[in-house]
C-alpha cells in the first residue's frame, strides 16, 4: 500500500497534521464507557472477547440456531478480527462496538439461513436490471440514490433492513417491528456517540441506504477499515475475491423483497462507492444492471471521506488516527478510481451513463431525464414531483444537521496534493473544479 505523506503546502509551507490523542475528541458516552470498563479491567473483569469461535458460539446461543449455511464468510471474519487484535489499538468502547456489530451480523446470517432452508424459492427470485449508482464517497451518490428511491416503481434498501435484513421465523410479523425498533434506538444514539457523523451522512431507520450495510454481513465491506485502523485487513480486502459477498448481498435483497411481499422482478435502485473497486464482481452478480457513474471534484470527495471516517474511528481508540485514516483512504480513493476505469473498458457503452455532481446542482431535472431515458423508464410529472420532494427533504436534513466541516490540512495533505494524485481521473472524465460548470458538449 502506498502511503501519501506530503510535506509542503500549496505555498511551500509545512503542512502540520493534527496528531492529538483521540481521547481529546471522545464523546461523553465513550469517556464514561472507557472509565467504567477500565475499572472492571483493573479488577480482572470485563473482558470483551473478539475470538472467532467465541463469537460464533454466542450468536448460536442467542438465536437458538446452529447452521450458517455457506460459511465462506469465515476467512473474511478471521482476517478482520486478527487485524483488529494486532493493529487497531481499540479502547473498551471500540472493543464493545466490534463485538456488538459482529454478533449482529452473525445472528442475521443464522436467521437468514433459517429462512433460506425453509423457503428455497427465495433464492430463485429474479433481480431484474437494477439501476446502480457508482461513484466516489461524497460525490452526491446518496442524494441521487434517495431521489430515485422516491419513485414508487423502484425498490430500495431501507436502513433498518440493511442492519437487520433477516426475518425472524416464528414471530407473527417475521420480527419486522422488533428489527426496525432495534435500529431506530441505535441510530438515536449516534449523535451522542459519534458527534459530527450525521452532519456528513444523516441516517434514519426508514430512509434509503446503500448496500454497504448488506456487505457488512459478509465482513467484506469498506466500512471495516473506516471504523478501525486495520491495515493488514485493508491489504487483504483489496485483493480478495468478493464474489461470494456480492452473491450473498443479492440473496439478502431477494430475502428482503420476499419478506415485504413485493412482486418478483421489481427493479431495485442501488448505490455503494465500493462498486468502483469491485465493478467486475458487481456486473457478474447483476449482469443486466444499468450503471450510472457520478463524478465530483476529487479535492472535495477525498477530504470529505477522510473526515467522515475519522469521526467514526476516533471514538474507538485512544491513539491519534488522522495519519492512519489518510494512509488508507487516500490509497482507497486512488485504487477504486483506477480499477473502475479499467473495468469500464470491458463493459458495453450502452450499459453505462456518466453524470456530474455540478450538473445535479445546476439542473437536476435534466440529469434525471437522462437517467430515466437510459434506464428505459418514463419520466412523468408524478415522478418529477416525487423526486423534487426527496431532494427538498435531503437538503432540509443537511441544513438541520449542520454543515460537514473538514480540512485536508488536518490530515497532512492539501488540495494541490490531492489534485496531483487524482489528476488521471479528472482528465479521463473531464471532471470540473468545483464551482465551475463543466465544459462538455
Amino acid at each position: 500500500m502506498r502511503l501519501f505523506c506530503p510535506q509542503l503546502g500549496p505555498s511551500g509551507g509545512t503542512v502540520v497534521m493534527d496528531r492529538t490523542s483521540s481521547k481529546r475528541h471522545h464523546s461523553l458516552p465513550v469517556r464514561v464507557t472507557d472509565g467504567f470498563w477500565g475499572t472492571l479491567s483493573a479488577l480482572g473483569l470485563g473482558k470483551v472477547d473478539l475470538d472467532v469461535q467465541s463469537l460464533l458460539g454466542a450468536a448460536r446461543r442467542s438465536t437458538g440456531l446452529e447452521r450458517f449455511g455457506d460459511e465462506g464468510f469465515l476467512p473474511a471474519l478471521g482476517q478482520l478480527l486478527q487485524s483488529i487484535e494486532s493493529e487497531a489499538q481499540l479502547n473498551p468502547f471500540g472493543r464493545i462496538y466490534a463485538r456488538t456489530t459482529t454478533l449482529s451480523s452473525l445472528r442475521n446470517r443464522l436467521w437468514a439461513n433459517a429462512c433460506f432452508e425453509k423457503h428455497a424459492e427465495i433464492r430463485r427470485r429474479r433481480l431484474v436490471a437494477p439501476i446502480v449508482i457508482v461513484g466516489p464517497h461524497r460525490s452526491g451518490t446518496t442524494r441521487l440514490h434517495r431521489m430515485l428511491s422516491a419513485d414508487s416503481r423502484l425498490a430500495f434498501l431501507k436502513t433498518w433492513e440493511g442492519f437487520n435484513p433477516a426475518p425472524r421465523m416464528g414471530l407473527n410479523d417475521l420480527g419486522r417491528r422488533a428489527r426496525r425498533q432495534e435500529v431506530r434506538k441505535a441510530l438515536a444514539l449516534v449523535p451522542y456517540l459519534y458527534p459530527g457523523v450525521f452532519a456528513g451522512h444523516p441516517m434514519d431507520a426508514d430512509w434509503p441506504e446503500e448496500e454497504m450495510l448488506l456487505l457488512n454481513h459478509s465482513f467484506c465491506s469498506f466500512f471495516a477499515f473506516g471504523v478501525y485502523n486495520a491495515p493488514s485487513y485493508y491489504r487483504w480486502f483489496l485483493e480478495c475475491d468478493k464474489t461470494a459477498a456480492y452473491q450473498y448481498t443479492a440473496d439478502l435483497m431477494k430475502l428482503i423483497a420476499w419478506a415485504r411481499g413485493e412482486p418478483e422482478g421489481k427493479r431495485w435502485v442501488l448505490k455503494n462507492p465500493q462498486h468502483m473497486l469491485d465493478l467486475d464482481v458487481l456486473v457478474r452478480t447483476f449482469p443486466d444492471a444499468r450503471l450510472v457513474f457520478i463524478h465530483r471534484d476529487p479535492r472535495k470527495t477525498v477530504g470529505s471521506v477522510m473526515s467522515l471516517m475519522w469521526h467514526y474511528a476516533v471514538q474507538h481508540t485512544d491513539e491519534p488516527r488522522r495519519e492512519a485514516v489518510r494512509a488508507v483512504w487516500m490509497d482507497f480513493c486512488e485504487q477504486a478510481a483506477r480499477r473502475c476505469m479499467s473495468a469500464r473498458e470491458r463493459l458495453p457503452p450502452e450499459q453505462q451513463l456518466d453524470v456530474y455532481y455540478e450538473d445535479m446542482n445546476h439542473d437536476w431535472r435534466g440529469v434525471m431525464r437522462r437517467i430515466y431515458d437510459f434506464a428505459g423508464m418514463e419520466f412523468t410529472a408524478e415522478t418529477e414531483r416525487a423526486l423534487a420532494g426527496a431532494l427538498a427533504h435531503t437538503l432540509g436534513e443537511r441544513t438541520r444537521r449542520g454543515e460537514h466541516r473538514y480540512s485536508l490540512e488536518d490530515f497532512g495533505t492539501t488540495a494541490a496534493e490531492v489534485d496531483a494524485r487524482m489528476s488521471f481521473l479528472r482528465e479521463r472524465y473531464a471532471i470540473p473544479y468545483e464551482g465551475l460548470l463543466p465544459a462538455r458538449p
